[in-house]
């Protein structure tokens, strides 16, 4: 008879405890994920390299630099003039060969490489106005005097770029369409499954 008293005044006890657990156990997890949070905010930092590239294109998109995401494809736009000064020779369009650098290090899809075919590919879907452009878009332009069509990477900030005849890359504000260029239509990339 003792015995059973005591284990039931055992259990008693252990019935109380119970809900000053759980609530001691919610207490923990909530201060473990602030102090997470504190934690990982105060170690992480920008390299001054990321910070620089940044303020770049923060510069370039008339942007702040925290809305520049996508690090890899301005890493990639930086590194567009050592590649093509390495592959001139292997490289046909320029202008062509950019888009495709891109479009291959970024979405890992590959473009047609001749204009003409880029323009009227499968994948290619075209688009007249230009306030559905995102990211990644491709915009369809020529120049004043010439009938070339040449074709530019849309950024952000109805801002886009593409390569010249030689290579070098231009930046171009789609507002300039008025004086210097023509936007003849602006495409959707469908990507490549991979």
């Amino acid at each position: 008879m003792l015995r059973n008293n005591s284990s039931f005044s055992g259990k008693n006890e252990f019935g109380k405890l119970i809900p000053v657990l759980g609530l001691m156990i919610c207490l923990c997890s909530l201060f473990s994920c602030g102090s997470k949070k504190i934690v990982h905010n105060t170690i992480y930092h920008d390299e001054p390299a990321l910070v620089a590239l940044k303020e770049k294109y923060a510069s370039i998109l008339h942007v702040e630099k925290e809305q520049i995401k996508n690090i890899g494809l301005y890493q990639n736009i930086d590194k567009w003039t050592m590649v093509k000064d390495s592959n001139m020779s292997k490289l046909g369009s320029l202008n062509v060969s950019f888009i495709q650098y891109l479009y291959y290090l970024n979405l890992r899809t590959k473009l047609p490489a001749e204009l003409n075919e880029l323009y009227e590919a499968r994948k290619t879907y075209l688009f007249k106005d230009c306030h559905f452009l995102e990211e990644g878009d491709l915009v369809f332009f020529k120049e004043n005097f010439r009938e070339v069509k040449e074709v530019g990477f849309y950024l952000d900030n109805d801002v886009f770029v593409a390569a010249d005849a030689g290579g070098d890359l231009r930046f171009h504000h789609l507002r300039d369409s008025i004086n210097r260029f023509r936007v003849i239509s602006n495409a959707k990339i469908i990507k490549d499954v991979e």
